[in-house]
């Protein structure tokens, strides 16, 4: 009965350890704190716990993107939002995307069919 008993601790605190690492903390550590306190303890602790991995994946997806600020056309040509920029580049949104041009001549001649 004894061997029983522990076979199916043993058998939760590995289950412990395998769900502590797919939320990104020490399976060794949640094995430990498992076998040596409680299964059900462990497992409600670990719940409690924030998940490690879901916020990395989110601070490594908010370092990716950096959101730019509003596009404010100084004119519009041709249905074409436009701004000059420092250094006489033209910026238009054409589709949907940030388009530079070297020069008005280029950006006035992508607008002509």
């Amino acid at each position: 009965m004894e061997i029983a008993v522990f076979a199916i601790w043993f058998l939760l605190a590995v289950f412990i350890a395998g769900a502590a690492d797919s939320r990104g903390r020490s399976a060794f550590g949640w094995f430990l704190i498992s076998m040596f306190l409680s299964p059900l303890l462990a497992v409600l602790l670990l719940l409690a716990f924030p998940n490690l991995r879901q916020e990395r994946l989110l601070i490594a997806a908010a370092g990716r993107y950096q959101p730019h600020e509003a596009f404010e056309p100084d004119g519009v040509y041709g249905g074409i939002p436009y701004r000059v920029a420092d250094d006489g580049s033209i910026e238009a949104i054409m589709q949907g995307s940030l388009i530079r041009f070297r020069d008005v001549d280029r950006f006035t001649g992508a607008l002509q069919p």
